[in-house]
């Protein structure tokens, strides 16, 4: 695909990501993480789940991310999560589809910052994200401090919401040791 037209469709994803709209911006979040989605899976030869297909526009559906691009998204998704509280869950959502090279230092990074503002589905999503990409690249958490994300982690332990604790708690056991 031509650069122009690679950088337009993903100029016109960015622009709605920048939108007061909520359902507008939401929308733009969700094709992005199909995006990120599909170029994830295309790079492991597998086949694309009909979502996925389904849920993007023939420009994006063609776009295979350079690793410019893939760090511009998460330039693009961290600016949500700090932003904008009413979409984190799903900016963080969708930052966890990007493989764990490209996203991990950034996202333990926003989320640390703002650890202590996310509601239960955000820091639900923060745990999901982290735990996959745990298996897939552990010496990538070696490089990354993790010191905050426990403290944060452990609080999360203590959360109401069983469903966020026990994703916590299954985390910290698996997070390596400092």
């Amino acid at each position: 695909m031509k650069r122009a037209y690679r950088l337009r469709g993903l100029a016109s994803l960015y622009d709605q990501l920048r939108s007061d709209d909520f359902d507008r911006r939401e929308h733009a979040l969700f094709q992005l993480a199909m995006l990120l989605r599909h170029n994830r899976n295309d790079a492991r030869q597998q086949v694309q789940p009909d979502y996925v297909s389904d849920s993007l526009p023939r420009d994006l559906l063609r776009l295979r991310l350079f690793t410019d691009e893939k760090q511009q998204a998460i330039g693009q998704l961290t600016r949500v999560i700090s932003e904008y509280p009413q979409s984190r869950a799903t900016a963080i959502w969708a930052l966890g589809e990007l493989e764990a090279e490209f996203a991990l230092e950034s996202a333990v990074a926003s989320i640390a910052k703002i650890g202590g503002q996310l509601q239960n589905e955000a820091a639900f999503q923060a745990c999901v994200a982290l735990a996959g990409w745990l298996p897939a690249n552990e010496a990538a958490f070696a490089v990354v401090d993790l010191t905050d994300m426990r403290a944060l982690l452990r609080g999360w332990a203590g959360a109401s919401d069983a469903r966020l604790a026990k994703r916590a708690v299954d985390l910290l056991a698996q997070l390596p040791t400092p």
